[in-house]
This record gives C-alpha cells, sequence and structure tokens, in this order.
C-alpha cells in the first residue's frame, strides 16, 4: 500500500504559527503536513540575519513539533531544494506565502512532479494594487494613500479574530505522516551574532508585550534613541515572526495607535509604490533635477565606520555595523548626513544599509533614501539640514552618544554634539575632527537643487 500523498508548506517571510495564513490553508487539505525552510542564498545573509533566522527556525521547529510536523530545513537552490523534497515526501500540494520574490520555474518544476502550487497573501494589512498611486513619493502622495489605506484596514480589521490554532483534526491528521517523514534531521548551528532584536515568535510577543506600555508616548519617545521609545517590531515584521495584523489588532483603538500605524502605512506606502511603478528611476521621477552627486571614497568610508566627526551621526552608524539595528530616526539622520553633507550619491549609501540592516526591504530602503536625496519627484520647499540641530533633538543629552562613542562620555551635553568647536579646551582621545563642514555643504547642495 503506497504511503499517503503530503502537504507541503514552505515557510518564507512567515517563521510563525499564529495567524498564518499558509499554515492555515496547508492543513485545511486534510493530508499530513511537512514543512520546509530554505536558507536565503548566502549573499543576502548578514551574520545577523543569518542569527535571526537560526533563532526563529529553533522556535517554529519546535511549534510545529508540539503537533507533529516536521520542519525540513534545506541549503540550496529553491527550486531544485522544493521539488526533491516535494517528490520525496510524495507531496501533492506546496503552499506558500506569495511575494513578487516567488521563483518563477517553480509551479512548472513541480508539477513535473505532480505538485500543485497553492499561494496565499501574507505580510502585508492591504495588497498592492488597490489603491491608485501618483508616481511620486513625497509627502502629498503619502497622505493620500494614508487616507485610502487607513480606511480600508478600519473597516476589514474592525472585528477581526486570528483564526484558531491548531485546527481541529490536525494530531489524527499527522498520524497518517509517514514514519521516514517524522523526524527532519536537527538544525545545524549557527555562529551567534551581536543582537539588538532577537528572533523567534517568543521573542517577537514579548517585544509587542514591551512596547503596548510605550504606546501612548511614542510621538514622542519615537524619535529620542536613548530611550528606546520604538517598537522594534519591524524585524519581527520582516521575517514574519508577528503577524501585522495581530499587531493591529494588539494597539487597537489604545492612545498613541494611530501615530504607530501611521509607520506602518508608511511601510506598505513603499511597497505598493514599487510594485505599481517598478520601473520608475529617480531620474524619470516627473520634474526632477538631479546632478550626479560625488564619489568620494574616504567620505564613504568614514560614514560606514561611523567616523565623520559628527558624534550622533557615527555612533549610530557604529550601531548598524555592530547589530544591523538603527532606529528609524537616526536611519534618516544618517542617510539626509550622506546625501546632503557629504554629498555622496544616495545608492551607494542605499547599497550599505542593504548590506547592513537586519529589517532590510527592498522597496523601503530604497524609498527612504530617494527621499533624503531630494527625489521625491516634485519640487519642494527644501529645509536647512544642520546635523548638529538634529543631534541635539534626537539626543539631548548625549545619553545615545556616550553609549556608542565612550572616547567622548566624559563631554558634558553641550559639548558632545559639536566637539570640535571645544577641541582646544578638552581631551576627545582621538576622535576625528568633522570630515565635512556641514555649512559649506548646505550651500552646495541649494546650489545644486536650484541649478
Amino acid at each position: 500500500m503506497p504511503a499517503p500523498a503530503t502537504t507541503l508548506l514552505w515557510f518564507r517571510r512567515d517563521l510563525r504559527t499564529d495567524d498564518q495564513p499558509a499554515l492555515q490553508l496547508a492543513a485545511r487539505a486534510g493530508r499530513p503536513l511537512v514543512g520546509a525552510y530554505v536558507w536565503p542564498p548566502e549573499e543576502e545573509l548578514t551574520a545577523g540575519r543569518r542569527y535571526f533566522i537560526w533563532q526563529s527556525l529553533q522556535d517554529l521547529a519546535a511549534r510545529l513539533a508540539a503537533y507533529g510536523v516536521p520542519l525540513y530545513v534545506l541549503d540550496g537552490e529553491a527550486v531544485r531544494e522544493l521539488v526533491q523534497l516535494a517528490t520525496h515526501c510524495r507531496a501533492a500540494t506546496l503552499v506558500c506565502m506569495a511575494d513578487a520574490d516567488l521563483p518563477p520555474a517553480l509551479p512548472s518544476a513541480l508539477a513535473a512532479q505532480g505538485c500543485a502550487l497553492h499561494t496565499v497573501a501574507d505580510g502585508l494589512l492591504q495588497q498592492p494594487h488597490q489603491f491608485a498611486l501618483p508616481p511620486y513619493l513625497d509627502e502629498a502622495a503619502f497622505a493620500g494613500f494614508q487616507v485610502a489605506w487607513q480606511a480600508a484596514c478600519a473597516e476589514q480589521y474592525a472585528h477581526w479574530q486570528a483564526p484558531g490554532w491548531p485546527p481541529p483534526g490536525l494530531a489524527e491528521q499527522q498520524e497518517r505522516l509517514p514514519e521516514n517523514l517524522r523526524h527532519a534531521p536537527p538544525l545545524l548551528d549557527v555562529s551567534a551574532a551581536r543582537l539588538t532584536v532577537h528572533g523567534g515568535e517568543t521573542a517577537a510577543w514579548r517585544q509587542l508585550d514591551a512596547f503596548m506600555p510605550k504606546l501612548a508616548r511614542y510621538a514622542v519617545l519615537r524619535d529620542l534613541p536613548a530611550q528606546q521609545g520604538g517598537s522594534q517590531l519591524s524585524p519581527h515584521f520582516h521575517f514574519g515572526t508577528l503577524s501585522l495584523r495581530r499587531a493591529w489588532a494588539a494597539v487597537a483603538d489604545e492612545p498613541g495607535a494611530d501615530v504607530w500605524r501611521k509607520e506602518l502605512a508608511r511601510r506598505e506606502f513603499f511597497v505598493h509604490f514599487f510594485r505599481q511603478h517598478p520601473d520608475v528611476l529617480p531620474e524619470r521621477l516627473p520634474e526632477n533635477r538631479w546632478p550626479l552627486a560625488e564619489h568620494n571614497e574616504q567620505a564613504l568610508t568614514a560614514w560606514q565606520q561611523g567616523e565623520t566627526g559628527y558624534p550622533l551621526v557615527d555612533a549610530a552608524m557604529r550601531l548598524l555595523r555592530d547589530s544591523g539595528w538603527l532606529p528609524h530616526s537616526l536611519r534618516r539622520l544618517c542617510a539626509l548626513f550622506f546625501c546632503r553633507v557629504l554629498l555622496c550619491d544616495w545608492q551607494a549609501g542605499a547599497d550599505w544599509f542593504a548590506r547592513q540592516l537586519l529589517d532590510f526591504e527592498p522597496a523601503v530602503n530604497r524609498g527612504n533614501w530617494l527621499l533624503a536625496a531630494g527625489l521625491a519627484g516634485r519640487p519642494a520647499e527644501d529645509k536647512p539640514f544642520n546635523p548638529v540641530v538634529w543631534s541635539q533633538k534626537l539626543d539631548p543629552g548625549g545619553q545615545f552618544i556616550r553609549r556608542h562613542l565612550p572616547q567622548l562620555a566624559h563631554l558634558d551635553s553641550r559639548d558632545i554634539h559639536a566637539p570640535w568647536r571645544a577641541a582646544a579646551e578638552v581631551n576627545t582621545h582621538g576622535y576625528p575632527a568633522p570630515i565635512a563642514d556641514f555649512r559649506i555643504s548646505q550651500a552646495r547642495w541649494r546650489e545644486r537643487q536650484a541649478s
């Protein structure tokens, strides 16, 4: 008697069991489940991303094992590995999250082995193409999107409840799984990395619980990195260890919820924009006037390593380099500084963020950098950028700077934002002088914008 057919569930950026549409769909098929995960290509993995994923897989495997579902972790070319596993476990169907990165060769390769592919939407609160967007990235375009997005979410999730897990009958279903498939090979260890945000569904729930008491003051605390007032949930949204719907429902009508939801809207705005306008490049954005930026290898290296002579920028860049994490207010500061003080090509900065960020999302990263470079698409009033004023605003007491630049820890809150002004009076222990004069850079920036 042949072994019963199975349903293969490919976990992608949905590494959880709670409110997991692909898992729910696979379980409803009525066949024994087999889980799979394929490591991303080596070039997409930083040490931090690898360790975060590894932590998430450890958590996920334990949660699935409690209900008799094995998780096979594969390493190699995704289509080949999945087809081989589908053949090995006699999968009638492979179920996975749908997104723009789904390998185009997968459906036909599975079909050749008698396996159908079923996909399900996840990873966004509203799916792309339901709101018509102009080819602009500026605040006016975002404001229009936010109104429509917020109304759609409010209607769709007004009475939302997560589907139950495990679904009825799953235990009996898994008893039919052949013995040779019940125990996946153990997950191989990876090198530990320094993480500010830890991986896994359990860690995501802890992070959400820790954020809830801060929500009422989020509008103020989010821009103060020393206070750690942000949610730090973006890595969990990126890797799918926490459901966006669950987070939306958790904040409900709490004070501060609308301010935080605006950040979710901005994330989805960039994704929707580049899905609708995939071929829009900066030079093709309407009414753009952008002369070529400079390529300055010395400035690029100093910025990457946190050696620019501007303390808050350097503290932020060292945190990014060492942990893969950066509060969003500091991401904006560092991008503006790169484009408007160092006058470097925005793409070089965006590429560095892409290689460093734990929660790197192409659309979000690209959109934020285009805004920093003044490439939103429509002329707008350009406010002067003063990195010292930004430093005083974001880290008024200098706590964040002291935490990451110990050689400046002895400076008072007046000198720590611009130590070069007191260089003759205080010892900065070798901390570098500013690599560029921001006043001169601002004048050159304005000349560029007017040319």
